[in-house]
């Protein structure tokens, strides 16, 4: 009994640690070429259905995917329709694994398993070492489901397991139910699956109990998902659902057709499949890769009208649109100046949400949200200038040298801004430094907002004032720090600490605001980003 159990549990460890392991080791082969060129191909839905059946194949969960295409969706490498084709056919892709299994593949595994650990430990070899960890774990996926499949043999000789199954009496309700718990559970539809027809095989239960098993490991699949993605919102949430609901659908069709066929000797699915001339193992997963794509052509047809639906029912927020590039876009990197135009609207885009930091202050809302939108956009904005220099190599282009420079000042104004607003949160009303937050909250917002209204008109009186507000402010600085600390006389050294770190990022803030106001004002494509703005629109 211990040894059985042991093989159960060594089968779903191996398992689990195998898509973890695959998991990690495709994050660093997801280079942003690689999603850029996804991106492209996104764009139909029967390409993105077959990257979709490509990527649930090699991620071997719908959960995982499900969470990937999220990822992509926010960076806008993929948009919420073909997100949603990309699921249709990652659940192809993932039902495979099933039919995989059936068949005597366990030498193949060991012998992947063993080549691919050799490469990953010979240092020759090191720069293949993220695919061969990646084969690495997908062998560790089919032997953990191959070793629970075996493990799941000896049960029929245990009475107690004998005795439960025949308690069951052949329920097909308990059928579907049970497995529908054990998935949400295990959070794996694929080993409940795998364990399901291998208890058929062996004639523990019936064909038509391990049929309405598969159904139900479909619907826990949808549970689990519904459940990790109660957090999610906006565009995260509607590719989410759109998974959950179709794993639901899958279930409230198939079940009924079972009883169809059962009750009113109706040949449907069980009939097609089992006429087949292959082993029941065989037979059985291919009733449940017919689950995965037999509404895939209506799915399909209808993707235009879904998205509008979801769309209305769960609607993207503010906050999400600040995670999504608005004009960069990959497909005019072959024209040097227009990418630079639109890298331009982005960055002018990016110093336009530094103002959120500073409501952060006045509101005492999450201030790591506004964050992480700016530092993702401006590593897509870095991007997307590292692949412009890999197309225009040859080229000196002065353009381009003054977009990394304006990178650079606005990630390290970023960096800054956070701490200085991170400190100005701390003032609260009972402190002495109390004013000291006003003062600064509103006046380097306002300096800010100057240089905002500089950058959109190209004004020259109001470029001559942000260069007056702006600029080297150490004696100020120094000046205020003495009066806090001599005249106010400041003891608490968390208060003085407290100021010293107001001051330092409110002098680097004036510095890199300065900074940036030259290159903005100097730039050479300065003078078209009017244009550049209403042709994108």
């Amino acid at each position: 009994m211990i040894e059985i159990f042991g093989g159960m549990a060594g089968g779903l460890g191996l398992f689990f640690a195998g898509m973890w392991f695959l998991a990690e080791n495709l994050k660093t082969l997801a280079s942003r070429r690689l999603r850029v060129v996804a991106n492209r191909w996104t764009g139909n839905r029967f390409t993105a259905f077959a990257w979709g059946t490509i990527a649930g194949a090699v991620t071997q969960s719908t959960a995982v995917l499900t969470f990937i295409v999220v990822s992509m969706l926010r960076s806008s490498f993929v948009s919420t329709r073909g997100a949603f084709a990309i699921l249709l056919g990652g659940n192809l892709g993932v039902a495979l694994l099933v039919l995989v299994v059936t068949f005597d593949i366990k030498l193949i595994s060991l012998y992947v398993l063993g080549i691919a650990s050799a490469v990953m430990i010979s240092e020759r070899a090191s720069k293949y070492r993220p695919i061969a960890a990646s084969f690495f774990g997908g062998a560790m996926i089919i032997l953990g489901l191959v070793l629970l499949k075996d493990s799941a043999a000896p049960l029929v000789d245990q009475p107690w397991f004998a005795e439960t199954v025949e308690w069951t009496g052949g329920s097909l309700l308990l059928a579907f139910l049970v497995p529908a718990l054990l998935t949400t559970i295990v959070q794996s539809p694929n080993a409940v699956s795998v364990f399901g027809i291998s208890m058929a095989t062996l004639g523990v239960i019936t064909t038509d109990q391990a049929i309405m098993l598969l159904y139900g490991s479909w619907l826990g699949a949808g549970l689990i998902l519904y459940l990790l993605s109660m957090g999610l919102t906006g565009r995260a949430r509607q590719v989410a659902m759109y998974q959950v609901i179709y794993c639901v659908l899958v279930s409230a069709i198939m079940v009924p057709l079972l009883y169809i066929e059962l009750y009113f000797d109706v040949p449907l699915v069980k009939t097609t499949f089992l006429s087949i001339d292959l082993g029941l193992g065989q037979q059985l997963a291919l009733v449940y890769i017919f689950t995965s794509v037999f509404g895939v052509p209506i799915m399909l047809a209808a993707l235009g009208p879904m998205t509008q639906i979801f769309k209305k029912l769960w609607p993207a927020t503010v906050t999400e649109d600040l995670f999504r590039t608005k004009f960069i876009r990959n497909h005019v990197l072959g024209d040097a100046e227009t990418s630079l135009a639109l890298a331009d609207l982005e960055q002018r885009r990016v110093l336009d949400m530094f103002p959120r930091y500073f409501n952060t202050v006045r509101q005492g809302t999450d201030l790591e949200t506004p964050r992480k939108a700016v530092r993702e956009v401006l590593s897509e904005i870095d991007a997307f200038l590292i692949d412009l220099r890999g197309h225009h190599s040859a080229q000196s282009n002065e353009g381009r040298s003054s977009m990394v420079t304006r990178q650079k000042l606005l990630f390290w104004l970023e960096e800054q801004l956070a701490v200085l607003c991170g400190a100005l949160r701390e003032l609260n009303e009972q402190s002495a430094l109390h004013d000291l937050r006003t003062s600064f909250t509103e006046g380097i917002d306002a300096v800010l907002l100057s240089m905002l209204h500089a950058v959109e008109t190209g004004d020259k009186d109001a470029w001559k004032l942000v260069k007056k507000l702006t600029g080297n402010r150490s004696e100020q600085m120094s000046t205020m720090r003495r009066r806090y600390l001599e005249i106010e006389r400041i003891a608490d050294d968390g208060q003085r600490a407290q100021l010293i770190t107001v001051t330092n990022a409110a002098e680097q803030t004036f510095f890199l605001l300065s900074k940036l106001a030259q290159e903005f004002d100097n730039s050479p494509i300065a003078s078209t980003h009017v244009l550049m703005k209403e042709h994108v629109r």
